[in-house]
């Protein structure tokens, strides 16, 4: 039997039935207001079906946010909360996990979006620095992120927006939180020194530029029950949304950070290898959504590899947390990292979208299916939101 398909758990908190999660995947498909409806409760739960030990939610953004994926979930209210209970139920009853994705797009929003001018919201970020990235397709001219990013002042206000947010996941019966950290988002836009040039107590010091991050963490794990509940999800090589940090940047940041998660007893940290292109998707025809070039001068040791550089720290003597990867793993090298010890779990992402039955297929041996639709499957256009989505078959028996 694959070692992905051993039970694991997660300390004094979850039992999983097997190693495998299925990755947020940000889908383009709530079309009803930012809320799931009837499509996205057949998706989560024919893949929870199939087995997975984790489901993280698609990024669900903790306020009103102004970016280029029109119909992605929000949670800011009791009707969001009642609608993705109906998600959650529906993966329990398959016998899954739901992890909540709290997102806040921070500096990567932009003002002219309808739903940031119908809500009266700015665009808040660590410091009034553009992100130099991004394209809205939905604005005249195609723009990139805003020029307009106001700058926090009093960081524990977002805190509190985040709070809210996860007291109303918790309402809807997640079992835990995923924090995003990555992909040039707000917390990543505090620890980056990119985009943060504050001179207060979340800005300057590697201690500063984390504090945003691990005040989050503390305030989840109080409303949670615990920091066993808690993801973080971290890339610490990624170049997403104009995130790119210099080699000696990235190792004071992480390894600070991940010592602090670990003393914090985390119950998963989720290590993300983007940004450093190897694996099995980086440089097959899908490649555009696995490569992400590096700019000049940022380069990295030759065959770098950030979970298995940082995740020692993790999978330390007297660590509580988990550790979790993530980026184009296939099924044998995650089967070899977890046989070896050097990993606990795997996320998956892409290959659930057009394998319902990824834990199935990994059981009897057999191949995952290909995309062979084109790049509109991924966030559309589509009809209507089952195309694309709900429509993809199983192996044969």
């Amino acid at each position: 039997m694959s070692s992905l398909l051993e039970p694991a758990i997660i300390e004094k908190g979850l039992t999983l039935r097997n190693r495998v999660a299925m990755a947020s995947m940000t889908r383009n498909r709530c079309v009803d207001s930012f809320k799931p409806g009837p499509a996205q409760v057949r998706y989560y739960a024919d893949r929870a079906r199939d087995g997975p030990g984790i489901i993280v939610s698609e990024g669900i953004f903790v306020d009103w946010a102004g970016t280029d994926w029109k119909h992605a979930p929000v949670m800011a209210s009791n009707e969001h909360a009642q609608a993705w209970r109906a998600v959650v139920d529906a993966v329990h009853n398959e016998g899954a996990y739901m992890f909540f994705q709290a997102w806040h797009a921070g500096r990567c929003q932009n003002d002219q979006m309808p739903i940031m001018k119908s809500t009266g919201r700015p665009v808040l970020a660590p410091s009034s620095v553009p992100a130099e990235d991004g394209k809205y397709h939905d604005l005249p001219g195609i723009p990139g992120h805003t020029k307009n990013a106001k700058a926090i002042e009093n960081p524990r206000d977002v805190i509190e927006t985040y709070r809210r947010s996860i007291l109303l996941a918790k309402m809807a019966g997640f079992d835990g939180v995923e924090l995003l950290c990555q992909g040039g988002y707000l917390p990543h836009q505090f620890m980056n020194s990119r985009a943060n040039k504050r001179t207060d107590a979340y800005g300057g010091s590697v201690e500063n530029r984390c504090r945003f991050t691990l005040e989050l963490v503390d305030a989840i794990s109080k409303e949670f029950g615990g920091p066993e509940f808690i993801c973080v999800k971290i890339s610490p090589t990624d170049v997403l949304n104009d995130s790119v940090v210099t080699f000696d940047e990235m190792q004071e940041t992480y390894t600070y950070l991940i010592k602090e998660l670990v003393g914090r007893k985390v119950g998963i940290i989720n290590i993300c290898r983007r940004g450093a292109n190897i694996g099995a998707e980086s440089a097959n025809p899908e490649g555009y959504l696995s490569y992400f070039p590096r700019p000049e001068g940022y380069p990295l040791p030759s065959n770098y590899d950030p979970v298995l550089d940082f995740g020692g720290l993790v999978k330390c003597p007297g660590s509580a947390s988990t550790l979790m990867a993530n980026q184009d793993y296939d099924v044998e090298e995650a089967n070899r990292l977890v046989k070896e010890g050097k990993i606990d779990l795997v996320m998956i992402g892409r290959p659930f979208i057009y394998n319902p039955d990824v834990v199935n297929r990994i059981n009897k041996g057999v191949s995952f299916a290909k995309n062979d639709r084109g790049h509109s499957v991924y966030y559309g256009p589509y009809l209507e939101p089952d195309e694309n989505y709900n429509d993809w078959p199983v192996a044969a028996a």
